[in-house]
């Protein structure tokens, strides 16, 4: 027998190095979990961003610092001030820190439609995991303290204001 046969005798004698099985698609809970984590993660990534990492430093405390912050952060996310300034005027919520928290919610949610659809999808777990992400700033935290602004508050603001951009 020559070499060339037995080569192919081998081959055909072995079983495959590759499996041929057909492919089965994940689990429905991998995909809800890939999709809470990239939505959490951009939220989170929003909430430390607002505006330039530096919340804390810049969070207003009048409606005129409101407006005026939301238009200079609405033109670093690429959305258009006179928006963002109507999503202010739209906030549920008199108290200006919680204003620019639904603003910035806001603009979040038109940036990225896959948080504004989480949002709603799952507001409970969404809010916690907003809240944890705040708390992790601890200079935000006191500056919220100070405005009399609980985390839980400021976390409900950005979830509304995201929600409400869908």
């Amino acid at each position: 027998m020559s070499i060339a046969a037995k080569v192919r005798r081998s081959l055909h004698s072995r079983p495959p190095l590759i499996d041929h099985v057909t492919t089965v698609a994940d689990h429905q809970g991998m995909s809800e979990y890939a999709l809470v984590t990239a939505v959490v993660a951009t939220l989170a990534v929003s909430i430390s961003a607002i505006p330039s990492g530096q919340l804390s430093a810049r969070l207003p405390t009048t409606a005129a610092k409101a407006r005026a912050l939301v238009a200079t952060t609405a033109r670093q996310h690429g959305v258009p001030a006179s928006h963002a300034r109507t999503a202010l005027g739209n906030a549920p919520y008199s108290r200006a820190p919680l204003g620019y928290l639904f603003a910035s919610g806001w603009m979040d949610g038109r940036r990225s439609p896959a948080s504004c659809v989480f949002a709603r999808a799952a507001p409970s777990s969404t809010a916690k995991r907003i809240a944890t992400a705040i708390r992790r700033d601890r200079r935000l935290v006191a500056r919220l303290g100070r405005m009399h602004v609980t985390v839980s508050q400021a976390a409900e603001a950005v979830l509304r204001g995201t929600a409400s951009a869908c």
